[in-house]
């Protein structure tokens, strides 16, 4: 199942949600995001997820990377970040968090393809946890 995921930026910061426990991966932390539906363009997903998910309006600056199935996309806001407002039933949490920080959130959904894809958006990511490797991408933009 392919899916769209929304890295998006404001002031040097990365919107991050947690994912609501009676979901797949619940309580987890990851970028806006989720199932792109049958014949919908990825890019449009992504806008429409973010949307579902957090109510903040966003545009697309340009696709970052794939890894299997799952696009990413460099995104900005159109609405001021104060309208974020979570989808309860998939969202429990929500934080803007410096690309340094990520590793103090907790748990994050596909922690291996963070560090390709921030380092690829020009932040500096935290040193890798030991032993792990970041995950490569199928492609990147």
């Amino acid at each position: 199942m392919s899916s769209a995921w929304a890295l998006i930026q404001h002031r040097q910061q990365v919107l991050f949600i947690r994912r609501a426990f009676d979901r797949g991966r619940g309580g987890q932390w990851c970028l806006p995001g989720g199932t792109i539906w049958k014949n919908e363009r990825p890019d449009v997903a992504c806008v429409r997820e973010a949307f579902e998910e957090t109510g903040l309006r966003v545009t697309i600056e340009r696709p970052l990377a794939i890894f299997d199935d799952a696009h990413y996309f460099l995104c900005r806001l159109n609405s001021p970040s104060q309208t974020l407002n979570l989808r309860v039933q998939e969202c429990i949490d929500s934080n803007w968090i410096l690309p340094l920080d990520i590793l103090k959130l907790g748990t994050i959904m596909d922690l291996r393809r963070m560090f390709p894809l921030l380092d690829h958006c020009g932040f500096s990511p935290p040193h890798l946890p030991r032993g792990l490797r970041p995950a490569t991408p199928h492609r990147l933009f």
